[in-house]
C-alpha cells in the first residue's frame, strides 16, 4: 500500500498565471520608479532650420531659455520678465561652468533674442549658445 503511493507518476506543474502576473507587476513598477531623461522643450517654440552647425551636447547643468514667437521668455515652464530672467541668470552664474542654451522661435523678434543674449553677458555668463534645428540634405 505504501509502495503504490510512491510509484504513481504524478506530474508537478508550476502555475504560470501567477508568474506572468508578477512579471507584469515588476515591469510596471520599474517603469513608474524610473525617471526618464527629458530635454527641456517648449512645444510653442519652432526653431529655425539650418544645414550647418554642431549638435549641442545635453548636460545636466545646462540652463535653457525659450523665446516664443510673441516675445515671451519661458524657463522651465515658467514665464519670466526680463528682470526676473536677470535674477535667474545671476543665480546661474554662481556656477562658473554654467552653460545657457537660448532657443528662439523662427518668428520671434531678433531684438528679444538679442536682449536675452545681452542679459547673459551682463550677468557674466560667457558660455551660451543659440539653438537651431539642423536639417541634413538626404541624397
Amino acid at each position: 500500500m505504501g509502495r503504490d503511493r510512491w510509484n504513481t507518476s504524478e506530474s508537478f506543474e508550476v502555475p504560470l498565471t501567477p508568474l506572468v502576473d508578477i512579471i507584469f507587476i515588476l515591469i510596471v513598477f520599474f517603469l513608474v520608479a524610473t525617471t526618464f531623461y527629458s530635454e527641456e522643450r517648449d512645444l510653442k517654440v519652432h526653431l529655425p532650420e539650418g544645414t550647418e552647425g554642431e549638435v549641442i551636447a545635453r548636460e545636466e547643468k545646462q540652463y535653457v531659455i525659450n523665446v516664443r514667437e510673441s516675445g515671451v521668455v519661458v524657463v522651465g515652464k515658467r514665464i519670466l520678465s526680463m528682470s526676473e530672467l536677470e535674477g535667474e541668470l545671476t543665480h546661474v552664474n554662481r556656477d562658473r561652468n554654467a552653460k545657457v542654451e537660448i532657443r528662439g522661435d523662427t518668428s520671434a523678434k531678433h531684438g528679444t533674442i538679442m536682449a536675452v543674449m545681452n542679459l547673459c553677458k551682463r550677468c557674466g555668463i560667457a558660455n551660451y549658445a543659440l539653438t537651431q534645428r539642423i536639417v541634413r540634405d538626404v541624397q
